[in-house]
């Protein structure tokens, strides 16, 4: 069975390329759910987290090659984290342990990823316009 590359390695793989059109490219190629989730909730400024936007203490991931495809399963779960996402209620402290709870699942590396999200900071090497014109209509002005 194929091993898929992380969410983490997508997005470093997308920076390290050269010119826009190849990370387009590769961004395409590459295309998934989780990878959109990710993208969206980093870029685009209408979605706004329900979490504080600084990292919070979590332990590494021991397993990280098991955890490597985890957050393709987990993407989904994000919207727990945002407002607007149908868990507006939930309780705050519930809401941040939950979210400890993923980045100790998921790859170590993809919980970096997840935890630059939060902040909103874009990745290294993938300006807003780049994931843009890789995905039209993924993320709203």
């Amino acid at each position: 069975m194929a091993v898929r590359i992380s969410i983490s390695e997508i997005i470093s793989g997308a920076a390290s390329k050269k010119t826009t059109e190849e990370k387009v490219d590769f961004l395409r190629s590459n295309d998934t759910p989780a990878l959109r989730v990710v993208l969206k909730y980093t870029y685009d400024n209408t979605i706004e987290f329900l979490i504080p936007n600084t990292p919070p203490p979590w332990n590494k991931n021991e397993f990280e090659d098991e955890a490597k495809a985890l957050l393709y399963r987990e993407a989904r779960r994000l919207k727990i984290f945002i407002k607007g996402g149908g868990y507006d209620t939930l309780n705050q402290i519930k809401r941040e342990t939950l979210f400890i709870n993923l980045l100790e699942d998921v790859d170590n590396d993809d919980a970096e990823t997840l935890c630059q999200m939060i902040t909103k900071k874009p990745f290294k090497g993938l300006t807003k316009k780049t994931i843009q014109e890789a995905f039209a209509d993924l993320i709203e002005e």
